[in-house]
């Protein structure tokens, strides 16, 4: 077949006819392609929100973590929310979290009278229950310096654990394997990027004490046994400085089985980490908190001191 040339010819502004229609199927057709994208981007984003709100871009810093106590009727809780609210504490941890992370909207970390021992992140705020606190207080308050110290401490580890709850919702990070224990490695990540490898440790610590609690034990549960929570988080931290953390392989903290693999254990949890917080991160995590040498007190005596009878 011979292939018709006439549209070639030139016309009499010299342009050949067949090369302007070429233009103007290929103007047709990037338009058809931009109409299809701009189509799709909504539709993904109708698929991301499907309550059918706007959706901000990823990495918009338009929230931040605010500190709230409320106020109490249980009087021997009152001296734990005015040692809070007098410190300080969680309104330096609350202003380290906004210049590090970015936030679609704000988060409410509510410290509350609950009527039970317990934290959560339901959707809009993070609750940080007094009796939870004063549960830790009482179990491990004597072997520290001073109640205050237990006191401030105490909620740490609890409050990393529900931020990242709240991370995994607001940015709709994916999570391979149970939501908890992913939330307990970025605790334990975000602590020991801070280098505060003893506040990590100290959640450990609570893992272990409330190990002794359960009677059958909760296999059922959507969280870890309590002593495999132990073993993973001491395991990350002996794994970011074998070196420093050397003290923790042995009996009482790491077997030396589990000890081996806790280098490339920590590194590969951190890396997923950082890889999935990347758009959101705007600086190192840094934690205006005492130094390791003043938070050594969780090595002091074996993990499950303490124990309360209930």
């Amino acid at each position: 077949m011979t292939t018709q040339r006439s549209h070639d010819s030139p016309e009499p502004g010299g342009t050949p006819l067949g090369f302007r229609q070429k233009l103007k199927r290929s103007f047709a057709t990037a338009a058809t392609l931009a109409a299809l994208t701009v189509s799709y981007i909504g539709l993904s984003a109708m698929s991301n929100n499907p309550g059918g709100g706007s959706v901000q871009a990823a990495g918009a810093d338009l929230g931040d973590a605010r500190i709230v106590y409320r106020p109490v009727r249980n009087e021997k809780l009152k001296p734990l929310r005015g040692i809070l609210m007098r410190s300080r504490l969680y309104e330096t941890v609350a202003t380290d979290i906004n210049q590090t992370i970015s936030l679609p909207r704000d988060i409410n970390i509510e410290f509350l009278e609950c009527g039970s021992e317990d934290a959560y992140y339901d959707g809009r705020s993070i609750g940080l229950c007094y009796e939870l606190i004063q549960r830790y207080v009482d179990r491990f308050g004597g072997e520290s310096a001073s109640l205050e110290e237990a006191a401030l401490h105490a909620g740490l580890f609890s409050l990393f654990h529900e931020m990242g709850h709240a991370l995994i919702d607001q940015w709709q990070l994916p999570v391979t394997g149970r939501e908890e224990d992913a939330v307990d490695e970025f605790a334990a990540i975000m602590l020991l990027e801070a280098n505060q490898g003893a506040a990590a440790l100290s959640g450990a610590r609570q893992f272990a004490a409330d190990a002794q609690d359960w009677d059958p034990l909760p296999f059922w549960d959507d969280h870890g046994l309590d002593m495999q929570r132990f073993y993973n988080v001491s395991c990350y931290v002996y794994g970011s400085d074998p070196r420093g953390w050397s003290n923790l392989v042995g009996d009482t903290w790491l077997p030396q089985e589990r000890a081996e693999n806790c280098p490339s254990d920590y590194g590969q949890k951190s890396y997923a980490w950082r890889k999935l917080l990347k758009p959101y991160m705007k600086r190192k995590m840094e934690l205006s908190l005492p130094t390791e040498s003043q938070l050594s007190g969780p090595l002091s005596r074996s993990p499950a001191a303490g124990r309360s009878q209930r």
